[in-house]
């Protein structure tokens, strides 16, 4: 590949990433109330989150974030139980020298990339 061909490949990779963090974060506050935990976890340059959502009828979910595809990991009507999923599978990533944080607050912003 030319200089110029591997510049825009990585500009594309850059603008793929950031649209699919600033999509997470604008899909939190739609779906369902947002629980206690939000977890934010990286790994040289991958990302992972650990979400629980609360909907109309106090069922709470578990949702894991991998790839930019959520899974839900567990729910129940103890809202105890979800926030103890997001605890355990923050320890198991930590264990794998992962690096976690509880994300308190999230904004969200438009990337403007010059195509060329």
């Amino acid at each position: 590949m030319k200089q110029d061909q591997i510049f825009k490949a990585k500009k594309l990779k850059a603008l793929f990433s950031v649209t699919m963090t600033v999509l997470f974060f604008s899909s939190l506050g739609q779906a369902a109330e947002l629980g206690e935990s939000l977890v934010l976890c990286k790994h040289n340059k991958t990302v992972r989150t650990l979400r629980v959502e609360i909907d109309k009828d106090q069922v709470c979910r578990t949702i894991y974030t991998k790839q930019g595809v959520d899974e839900v990991i567990g729910s129940g009507q103890n809202h105890q139980s979800c926030s103890e999923f997001v605890t355990n599978v923050r320890k198991n990533l930590e264990d794998a020298k992962w690096s976690c944080r509880e994300v308190k607050e999230a904004r969200t912003s438009n990337v403007l990339l010059n195509a060329e």
